[in-house]
């Protein structure tokens, strides 16, 4: 579009930029469909929400919007200072922390962050120590519950993925995908490789599966858990029933 680009939802354009702009990926958008927010650049970042740019920090990372599009938060960066920035404030600086992540109900926001050496996991309010840096964070539809991903070095310099849910830490992968809560928070499941076989884990249970799983998901009442497999050229959906 010479040069132009366009951020839309559905066939409204919401906003345009030039090519001196960089619009960043992914995209976050609401459940409804209604709310897209996205991460700008020109020689200083910020993120927009429908059209409407936030305040601009050195380095912004990716947005996350709860399930109602209410809520917003990222990362930032401002000189040395790290912080995470929800519904326009900026919260506690630390010096890294992870990207943040909002429970469905959009009452938690929660990320992993560190100071002075030691690491936090952070939820609401709550800074836990914990002896592991957190990568990656995920959590339950209500916030109640709070999982992490810890990635382990090996001494060949290789890592693995290990889970951590409800203070368990699960068995370490070599590849692990985006885990999932069951809706009352007490089940947790992820599709992971190790090597040529892959798997469904369900509460640190290996199901074995054919081909590349994808992430799966509960059913409402968290007895079943539904995923898609590649199988060469097909996709297969397959259901779980959950003892």
């Amino acid at each position: 579009m010479d040069g132009r680009q366009v951020v839309g939802l559905g066939d409204r354009i919401l906003s345009e930029y030039g090519s001196e702009w960089d619009v960043g990926w992914p995209l976050a958008l609401s459940a409804d469909g209604t709310v897209v927010a996205c991460r700008l650049s020109k020689r200083k970042g910020c993120v927009s929400v429908n059209g409407r740019r936030g305040p601009e920090f050195d380095w912004t990372g990716s947005p996350v919007l709860s399930r109602d599009g209410r809520r917003l938060a990222y990362r930032a960066q401002e000189g040395d200072r790290s912080f995470v920035v929800i519904d326009g404030r900026q919260g506690p600086e630390f010096e890294f922390m992870s990207d943040p992540a909002i429970s469905a109900d959009g009452s938690v926001v929660a990320y992993a962050a560190s100071r002075g050496g030691r690491w936090f996991l952070v939820a609401g309010d709550r800074e836990t120590p914990v002896d592991h840096q957190p990568s990656f964070v995920f959590l339950s539809e209500d916030g109640r519950s709070v999982g992490t991903w810890h990635i382990e070095r090996g001494p060949d310099g290789g890592s693995r993925i290990r889970v951590l849910a409800g203070g368990t830490p699960g068995e370490a992968f070599s590849l692990v995908g985006r885990p999932s809560f069951s809706p009352d928070g007490s089940r947790v499941a992820y599709a992971a490789d190790d090597g040529d076989r892959k798997y469904i884990v369900i509460d640190g249970r290996k199901v074995e599966v054919s081909g590349r799983a994808g992430d799966p998901v509960f059913s409402p009442d968290g007895k079943k858990v539904g995923y898609g497999a590649r199988v060469g050229r097909e996709i297969w959906w397959k259901v779980l029933e959950v003892r």
